[in-house]
């Protein structure tokens, strides 16, 4: 549910690779309590706006507010509000998970006993008893982003920037993720997140943004809301549908017994 003052806001924001326009006077506000979802195909500037949103990207023109913080006048105080997990997740190998949440604890400010109590819940909430305290280089790539996804959790900051979150975890941690997620917004921060997978996003987010060619397609309510309406909509907005396959096929497949 979307709070009336907005936590996060896009305004006008754009960015290019030389030739190539990646996000395009991109307008988009997140409220206090909410979780909106970025959806896209591949291209649609996505993973530009995230790294925008958390300071890795500098703009070529908008501007971007976080907290009531001109991110782009104050980058060091808007970037203080923040938790960003990339797509691709790294840990520093040669230290153990506990080793690097207590490092980014450091870093972010957490008092020692604060970020102890956090870390040992985290351990048990994502299910990384057994193995935290082995060095990194050992992980699987789903181990990785559960730490990752912790250390983004420890601040507890007032926007959260998460980039394909659910990619490697077993059901068990995505459920996690989603509750932690929840929690995180009923305390009033806005969470923005990225992915390729409709029922994710449906699920987890209480709006969906629907990114094409850099711009703003459609901006869409989960609430009501059936996972078949928003595939016919997001493939009628960012490409083919379901008749484009049937074409392909020679129109549509009949079943083994018909």
């Amino acid at each position: 549910m979307a709070a009336d003052t907005p936590v996060l806001v896009l305004d006008g924001l754009s960015k290019s690779f030389g030739r190539k326009t990646a996000v395009d006077a991109l307008d988009l506000s997140v409220g206090g309590g909410e979780i909106i979802g970025l959806l896209g195909p591949n291209g649609a500037g996505k993973t530009t706006t995230l790294k925008m949103i958390a300071g890795l990207v500098i703009p070529d023109s908008g501007r971007i507010s976080i907290a009531g913080v001109d991110a782009q006048a104050d980058p060091d105080r808007a970037r203080a509000a923040v938790s960003f997990v990339p797509d691709q997740p790294s840990l520093y190998p040669r230290l153990t998970g506990r080793e690097f949440l207590r490092f980014m604890a450091r870093a972010r400010g957490i008092s020692g006993d604060v970020a102890e109590a956090r870390i040992s819940l985290q351990e048990k909430l994502f299910d990384m008893e057994g193995w935290l305290d082995q060095r990194a280089e050992t992980y699987s790539h789903g181990m990785t982003q559960r730490v990752a996804l912790s250390a983004a959790f420890l601040p507890m900051p007032a926007v959260y920037v998460i980039d394909e979150p659910l990619v490697g975890l077993d059901p068990a941690s995505a459920e996690t993720f989603n509750r932690m997620c929840r929690h995180a917004a009923s305390g009033g921060a806005a969470v923005i997140l990225s992915s390729h997978t409709l029922s994710i996003v449906r699920r987890t987010c209480d709006r969906l943004a629907i990114l094409d060619r850099g711009r703003l397609a459609a901006s869409v309510e989960t609430r009501g809301v059936d996972e078949a309406s928003l595939e016919r909509l997001f493939f009628e907005l960012t490409g083919t549908g379901p008749a484009d396959v049937e074409a392909f096929f020679g129109g549509p497949r009949r079943s083994a017994g018909g």
